[in-house]
C-alpha cells in the first residue's frame, strides 16, 4: 500500500500541473453511414489523424469534431467495419463517410497492455478473436463449450456429458506438470475465479477408496466455474496464446489469458432485444449390450441361470431406458441498451435457462441479470460500472469411476439385460436388482440427490480521468477495481432406505458443502499519447493489486436412523474438513512502450512487469516479466495483395505455485477421536514461480481486396523452475518437499485461414475459416527421478502418464508385453515388460467454419478435427470383465480379444482418442418487413427463426461412449481416463429472436 500511496500522490501533482486543451479553429461536421445500405452508423469514432482530436457518431450518425485549420485527415473506425481515412482540404467543414463491413475482423482492437489496445492491423502478437455473435451462433451450455473448434491453438474438450459443463481449455500445449494448469480470465477488467470446489459425489461412490472415501475426491464429475458467465451478454473473447503475450499478467499468464469484454450501452433511443429458445437433449453415443437368448449362455457368462427362464423374452437397452429422456429444454434472453445525448449509456440483461440432463432428474438451471452503465462527470472524468449477478442451480447425478457399484454404466456391466430394472413394485417400491444386492440405477436417480447452488456476483468499476489533453497529445489515469465472490453449496443426500445404503453398517449419507470465493484486484495505469505525423507513441505505467480468499467447509454424516431426517446433527458417524488456505495477496508494477512509425507500418513494443506474492516462499522478492515485440507491414506489394505484416514477439510469464510454501497439518481420526499430524510434505522456504519463456513469429496476408486472409505463427515456449516433488530421507521426518527445477519446452505451429469466396452475388454470400494448430511437449530437464504423477492413474496395468525426461509430459507408460514365455497364453504381472504406449496430446487439431447467406437465409457450421492423441478406456474393462457387453459388434469377439491381450500384458485399453465432430449446425431465415409491420407490435423489426444443433455426429475409432472425456476432470497432465462416464449428447434448439 505505501507503494501504492507514492504512486498516488504523485499523479496528483502532475494532474494539478497539467494544462487543459488548447483552442481549436474549427469545427467538422458530418455523417457516417453503412455502404450500400445507407444506415446511420451510431457510436462509430472519428479522429485527426496525427492529433488527439477526435468524436463519436450519435443515433443518426451524425458527428461533429474540432480540427485545426489547414487540410487534415479524418479517421473513421467502427466495430465490424473496415477503418477509412478521409482527406479533408482547408475550408471545407462537411463531409460524409461511408464504411464497408469488416467481414473477416482484419481491424479489430486487440489488448496489449492492462490498459492499451492496438489494431490487429499492427499488432505483433497472434491474438484469437472471437465476436460475440459467433461465440452465440448456436446455443452452448457454457461459454468455454461456445469456444470449441474456434481458436487455433487452444484444446477444449468436454470432460463428461453431464449438463453444466465441465470444460478444460489447454493453450499452446502442456505448460506445467504439478502447478496451476488453467488459463487466466479476465471480465470487464475483474481477474475472475475458474476455482473447482468439489461436490463430495466421493462420499457414495468410494471413488478415492479409504479413509478418503470420507471426503470429496477429485473424482467427483465437478464443474468450473467459468460455466456460470452469460455466454450472451459477451461482445468479443480476446485469447492471449502464449507468454510473449500475456506477460502483462506476470504470474498468471503461462496458461494463456482469455480476455473477455461484455456489452456496453450505445448513445440514441433504447433497443431490445429479445430471444427465446426451446430444445431437447439426445443421447448421442451407447453401448451395445449383450443379448442373452438362453440359460446356458448365462451360464457361459459367468452367471448363475437358477430361478430364471431359459428363454428370456426380452433384451432390456438400458442405455436408451435410462439416458433416453428428451424433456424440454430453454433458454429466455432479453436485454434493453441505449443512451442519452448526454453520453450516459446503459446496458441490462437478464437469462433465465434450463438444461435437462439426459438421466431422470438431472438437469443444469441458470439465471442472470446484467447491468452496465457508463457515465461521463463533467469533461475530464468518465465512469464504467460493469455488473452481473448469477445463479445456477445443477444435479449432475452420478458418473465416473466408483468403488460402490453406484454408477449407473457400472450396475449395466454387471447386469444381464433380461432384468428389467424400470420397473417398481405393487407396493410402489423399485424393483431390486438380482445381480447387485439389489442396486437400481433408477431408484438412484429417484430419490439420491445431487444439488450445486452457487450464486456469483461480478462486478467493476472503471474511472478515466484526462489530465492533459492538447492537439499532439494527452495524459489520462484509469483505475479499475473489480471483486469476484461467489458462495457454492453442494449437498449429496443419500437416504437410507435406497439398497445401495443399506449394505452400509450406518445407512444414510448427507455430504455438506459450503464454499466460499472471492478474488479481488485494483488496477492504477497512467498513459500518455503523443501523436505526430511520423509516428505516435504511447507510454503507459501503473500497479495491480490482487487479493484471493478461499474458505471450504465440507461435513460427511453417516448413519440416520430417523427415515427422511438429513440433519448432520442426527447422523451416527460426523467427518468435516475445512480448506482454509492463507489469504493471497500479490502487488506488480509495470511499465510499457509503444512506438509506431513509418506511415504506421512499423509498431515496437517494450515492456516489462515486476511482481511480488505471499504465495512465494520470499514473499518480498520481485520477479520480473518482460516483453519485447515488432511488427512491420510491408510497402510495395502486388496488386493483389492488400497487406503483408511480419512480427516477432518475445516475452516471460509465470506460474504461481499453488503449493509448497507451507507445512500443513493431516486430520486423523483414531478410535472415534479427532487429532491432526504433521503431512508428509515438507514446506519450501525458497518456493517460486514456475518461469515461462516464448519466442512467436509470424506473418499476416491479406489479398484480393481483403477477401483472403492468412495468418501463420510459429512458436517456442520453454518452462523452467518446475514445480516438483522430492523424495527426502525418512530420517527428516518427511517423504517428500516441493522444489523448483527441470524444464519442459513446447514447439508448435498456428495457422488460420479466411476466406470470403462469394459477396453478395445475387445475394449469395459464403464466408470461410480454417484453423490449424499443433503443439508438442518434452521434458528436457529432471531434476528428479522418472514419476508417475499420481493424477489420472490407475496403474500401469491399464496405463498412466509418466514423467521422464526427453519424452512428451503426455506420454503412456503401460505393460506392452511380457519379458519371459508365455504360459498357456498369459503373463504373470510380475513378468510383464513396461513401455510406452502413445501420448495423450493430439498431433494437431483443425476447425472448419462455413458460413453461407441467401437473401434472408443464412446456414452455418462448424467442424471439429482432432488427429491422434491417446485415451485409456477403462470403461470396456468393465464390460470385459463381466461379459455383459459385446463393444460394439453383434457377438462377443472384441470382448475376448481383449481380454486375451489383456492376460498377454499388451496395452489394449490404450486406445487411440482422435476424432471429427459435427460441433455445430444452424439454419435461420430473417422474416420480411411486412410480417413485422403486419403484428402491429411496437418498433418491432429483424425477427429471425433459427433451428441449430450441437455436437451432431462424430467419427472416431474410439470404442468408448466419447473421445472426450476425462474421469479426473481438470487437470495438467493425465487428463486421459475413461470410467463409466456420463454420456454424451446431441442438442437441438429452435429460437425466434426479435428487436425493438
Amino acid at each position: 500500500m505505501r507503494h501504492i500511496r507514492r504512486f498516488s500522490t504523485a499523479l496528483a501533482l502532475f494532474a494539478l500541473c497539467a494544462t487543459s486543451a488548447s483552442a481549436q479553429q474549427r469545427r467538422v461536421t458530418g455523417r457516417v453511414t453503412g455502404e450500400g445500405s445507407g444506415e446511420p452508423l451510431a457510436a462509430a469514432s472519428i479522429s485527426v489523424v496525427g492529433t488527439t482530436l477526435g468524436a463519436y457518431t450519435a443515433e443518426d450518425g451524425r458527428f461533429t469534431v474540432a480540427a485545426p485549420d489547414g487540410p487534415v485527415t479524418l479517421r473513421v473506425r467502427r466495430i465490424g467495419y473496415k477503418q477509412r481515412d478521409v482527406a479533408v482540404p482547408a475550408g471545407t467543414n462537411e463531409v460524409n463517410v461511408a464504411l464497408t463491413r469488416d467481414v473477416l475482423q482484419l481491424e479489430t482492437q486487440v489488448v496489449t497492455g492492462t490498459a492499451t489496445q492496438v489494431s490487429s492491423v499492427n499488432a505483433a502478437n497472434d491474438v484469437a478473436v472471437v465476436s460475440g455473435e459467433k461465440l452465440n451462433q448456436v446455443p452452448a451450455q457454457t461459454i468455454d463449450q461456445a469456444l470449441q473448434g474456434k481458436v487455433s491453438g487452444a484444446v477444449i474438450s468436454t470432460n463428461s456429458g453431464a449438463p453444466g459443463g465441465g470444460t478444460q481449455v489447454q493453450v499452446r500445449g502442456t505448460s506445467t506438470i504439478l502447478g496451476n494448469f488453467t488459463p487466466l480470465y479476465v471480465i470487464d477488467g475483474v481477474i475472475a475465479s475458474n476455482t473447482t470446489i468439489q461436490n463430495g459425489l466421493n462420499s457414495i461412490t468410494s471413488a478415492a477408496s479409504g479413509a478418503s472415501a470420507n471426503y470429496a475426491s477429485s473424482q467427483d464429475q465437478n464443474v468450473s466455474r467459468i460455466a456460470d458467465l452469460n455466454p450472451n451478454d459477451i461482445e468479443s473473447i480476446q485469447v492471449l496464446k502464449g507468454p510473449s503475450a500475456a506477460s502483462i499478467y506476470g504470474s498468471k499468464g503461462t496458461n494463456g489469458v482469455i480476455v473477455i469484454t461484455t456489452k456496453q450501452g450505445r448513445t440514441g433511443k433504447a433497443q431490445v432485444d429479445f430471444t427465446q429458445r426451446f430444445g431437447a437433449n439426445y443421447l448421442s453415443n451407447k453401448l451395445d449390450l449383450r443379448c442373452f437368448k438362453s440359460a446356458a449362455e448365462l451360464d457361459d457368462a459367468g452367471y448363475d441361470s437358477t430361478g430364471f427362464d431359459a428363454a428370456p423374452n426380452k433384451c432390456h437397452d438400458y442405455f436408451d431406458e435410462f439416458y433416453g429422456n428428451n424433456p424440454l429444454n430453454y433458454q429466455t434472453v432479453a436485454s434493453v441498451r441505449g443512451g442519452a445525448s448526454s453520453g450516459t449509456t446503459y446496458y441490462v440483461s437478464g437469462l433465465i435457462q434450463h438444461d435437462a440432463g439426459l438421466a431422470p432428474n438431472d438437469f443444469y438451471n441458470k439465471q442472470s441479470l446484467r447491468v452496465n452503465l457508463n457515465q461521463p462527470i463533467g469533461s475530464r472524468l468518465s465512469l464504467r460500472a460493469s455488473s452481473e449477478l448469477l445463479h445456477s442451480l445443477t444435479q449432475r447425478g452420478i458418473s465416473g469411476n466408483d468403488n460402490t457399484n453406484i454408477n449407473p454404466i457400472t450396475i449395466f456391466s454387471q447386469t444381464p439385460t433380461f432384468v428389467d430394472l424400470n420397473k417398481r413394485n405393487a407396493d410402489g417400491s423399485w424393483v431390486r436388482n438380482p445381480f447387485l444386492a439389489g442396486q437400481n440405477p433408477f431408484q438412484d436417480a429417484d430419490m439420491i440427490k445431487t444439488p450445486d447452488n452457487v450464486y456469483r456476483l461480478i462486478g467493476s468499476v472503471t474511472g478515466t480521468l484526462s489530465l492533459l489533453s492538447q492537439e499532439r497529445q494527452t495524459l489520462d489515469f484509469v483505475m479499475t477495481g473489480g471483486v469476484d465472490a461467489y458462495n457454492d453449496q453442494s449437498k449429496v443426500i443419500a437416504p437410507s432406505a435406497t439398497y445401495i445404503e443399506q449394505q452400509n453398517s450406518n445407512p444414510g449419507t448427507v455430504f455438506n458443502s459450503n464454499g466460499n470465493v472471492v478474488f479481488a484486484n485494483l488496477t492504477g495505469t497512467l498513459t500518455h499519447k503523443y501523436l505526430t505525423s511520423p509516428f505516435s507513441a504511447t507510454t503507459s505505467g501503473g500497479f495491480r493489486q490482487e487479493r484471493r480468499e478461499t474458505d471450504i467447509t465440507q461435513v460427511t454424516a453417516r448413519g440416520f436412523p430417523f427415515g427422511g431426517v438429513t440433519a448432520i446433527d442426527q447422523a451416527v458417524q460426523v467427518y468435516p474438513r475445512e480448506v482454509n488456505p492463507p489469504i493471497v495477496k500479490d502487488l506488480s508494477f509495470f511499465v510499457q512502450e509503444e512506438f509506431l512509425t513509418l506511415a504506421e507500418r512499423l509498431l515496437l513494443t517494450a515492456g516489462i512487469n515486476a511482481e511480488r506474492s505471499s504465495n512465494n516462499g520470499d514473499q518480498k522478492k520481485f520477479f520480473s516479466y518482460p516483453k519485447f515485440s515488432a511488427s512491420y507491414r510491408v510497402p510495395g506489394l502486388p496488386e493483389v495483395t492488400n497487406d503483408l505484416k511480419l512480427r516477432l514477439a518475445w516475452g516471460r510469464a509465470g506460474n504461481f505455485p499453488t503449493a509448497g510454501r507451507f507445512t500443513f497439518g493431516t486430520t486423523t481420526l483414531d478410535e472415534g477421536l479427532y487429532g491432526a499430524r504433521l503431512s508428509t510434505i515438507k514446506g519450501a522456504e525458497q518456493i517460486k514461480p514456475e518461469q515461462a519463456t516464448e519466442l512467436e513469429g509470424g506473418f499476416d496476408l491479406t489479398m484480393f481486396g481483403s477477401r483472403a486472409a492468412l495468418k501463420a505463427t510459429q512458436f517456442r515456449k520453454q518452462v523452467d523452475d518446475l514445480l516438483l516433488l522430492r523424495s527426502l530421507a525418512t530420517s527428516t521426518g518427511f517423504a517428500q518437499q516441493y522444489i523448483n527445477g527441470g524444464q519442459l519446452v513446447t514447439n508448435g505451429t498456428e495457422i488460420e485461414l479466411n476466406l470470403v469466396p462469394l459477396q453478395n452475388l445475387g445475394g449469395l454470400g459464403w464466408q470461410s475459416t480454417t484453423t490449424f494448430s499443433r503443439a508438442k511437449s518434452k521434458v528436457t530437464e529432471l531434476p528428479v527421478a522418472p514419476f508417475n504423477p499420481g493424477v489420472g492413474s490407475f496403474g500401469s496395468t491399464f496405463g498412466n502418464v509418466f514423467i521422464q525426461a526427453g519424452y512428451s509430459p503426455n506420454i503412456i507408460q503401460a505393460y506392452v508385453g511380457c519379458n519371459v514365455p508365455l504360459v498357456n497364453n498369459a503373463c504373470a504381472v510380475a513378468d510383464r515388460k513396461l513401455g510406452f504406449a502413445g501420448d495423450a496430446q493430439p498431433d494437431f487439431t483443425m476447425g472448419f467454419s462455413n458460413d453461407f447467406t441467401f437473401g434472408a437465409f443464412r446456414l452455418g457450421s462448424l467442424i471439429d478435427w482432432r488427429k491422434g492423441g491417446k485415451s485409456i478406456n477403462l470403461t470396456n474393462n468393465y464390460f470385459d470383465g463381466s461379459g455383459a457387453s459385446d463393444g460394439l459388434l453383434a457377438d462377443t469377439a472384441a470382448s475376448n480379444r481383449r481380454i486375451a491381450e489383456f492376460r498377454k500384458g499388451k496395452p489394449v485399453y490404450v486406445e487411440d482418442a482422435g476424432f471429427v465432430k459435427i460441433r455445430e449446425i444452424t439454419l435461420s431465415y430473417m422474416l420480411p418487413k411486412a410480417f413485422n409491420n403486419a403484428l402491429r407490435v411496437g418498433s418491432m423489426h429483424d425477427t429471425r427463426l433459427e433451428f441449430s444443433g450441437r455436437n451432431l455426429y462424430t467419427w472416431t475409432k474410439y470404442t468408448g461412449l466419447d473421445p472426450e472425456v476425462s474421469n479426473f476432470s481438470n487437470q495438467a497432465v493425465g487428463r486421459i481416463q475413461d470410467v463409466t462416464p456420463y454420456p454424451p449428447s446431441r442438442s437441438f434448439f429452435f429460437s425466434i429472436s426479435s428487436s425493438f
